[in-house]
């Protein structure tokens, strides 16, 4: 009688979440519930929405958390409070969700939290220790899983009509310390240069993609519905990730916002979430879905 080989590692990989950390963390238990398989981890590409302090909250989050207060959810994560524990508790063992910094985030507060952690290539953002990110231009080796490297912002080109903070924009010093390294995955919030728009994106991440050619690289700040770019990039399948955006009448999530990549012997598989699952999951039911 033989063994059945074990399944793959699964991570989950979301797209831009603007503050719905907790409706991520939910999403993630019930996938694995209905899929009867443990998530190893979850990644995200960036605008997390790290906002610890109302006072410095940028326009952009203001104005949309005026007509969703979702996009000020990561107020829930900072300090212990009934929601978070509420949905912590889901899946005591769960994993971290590991994320990059995009352009809506305190970087502030984010370099405190990076240098208060020494030379660990993540560190917490939350009060429970199950939000970290990803120092820029660190590589993070998951357990039995692939290792994930970090560029935090966006390009700093003419096109962008909402300008961050210095901080906000791609550092050559991050991309150029990649150089060097060996990773299997890149979670950026910009995409390569030209992938989605002519004009738009990095050029220093495409050149960094097709030097080092990770097995995948993912990536959001764009709208529009998440898919692979099709272009060629030598070995590496590039991927838009679509915002959690929980949007629309139905508020379910867009399509192409979350997406599964399966790990082993170092290879790896990506599929978007099917369109009918995430239609199960609204900003109407997380909470008890």
């Amino acid at each position: 009688m033989t063994t059945p080989r074990p399944e793959p590692p699964v991570y989950l990989v979301f797209g831009d979440l603007h503050g719905k950390v907790l409706p991520a963390v939910k999403l993630a238990a019930c996938w694995a519930k209905d899929h009867a398989r443990p998530v190893a981890g979850l990644l995200q590409v960036g605008d997390l929405g790290y906002f610890p302090d109302p006072s410095r909250i940028d326009k952009a989050t203001l104005r949309h958390a005026e007509k969703d207060p979702l996009e000020l959810g990561t107020f829930d994560i900072v300090t212990p409070n009934p929601l978070a524990d509420q949905v912590f508790a889901t899946d005591p063992a769960a994993p971290p969700l590991w994320f990059t910094a995009g352009n809506h985030e305190d970087f502030d507060a984010l370099e405190r939290l990076a240098a208060s952690a020494g030379r660990h290539p993540d560190f917490a953002v939350d009060a429970y220790n199950r939000v970290r990110c990803i120092r820029d231009g660190a590589v993070l080796p998951l357990p039995n899983g692939p290792r994930v490297a970090a560029v935090w912002g966006i390009d700093d080109g003419p096109s962008y009509r909402h300008r961050p903070t210095w901080r906000g924009y791609v550092r050559p010093k991050a991309v150029d310390g990649l150089v060097c390294e060996s990773f299997d995955v890149l979670l950026t919030h910009d995409s390569p240069a030209g992938a989605i728009f002519p004009g738009a994106g990095s050029e220093r991440l495409h050149d960094l993609i097709g030097l080092k050619e990770p097995a995948f690289a993912f990536f959001g700040h764009y709208h529009g519905h998440g898919a692979r770019v099709d272009k060629e990039y030598g070995r590496t399948a590039v991927y838009h990730m679509a915002g959690l955006d929980l949007r629309g009448r139905d508020g379910v999530p867009s399509p192409g916002s979350v997406g599964v990549l399966a790990w082993a012997g170092g290879r790896g598989r990506f599929d978007y979430v099917p369109d009918e699952w995430l239609a199960t999951f609204t900003r109407h039911n997380w909470k008890w879905r």
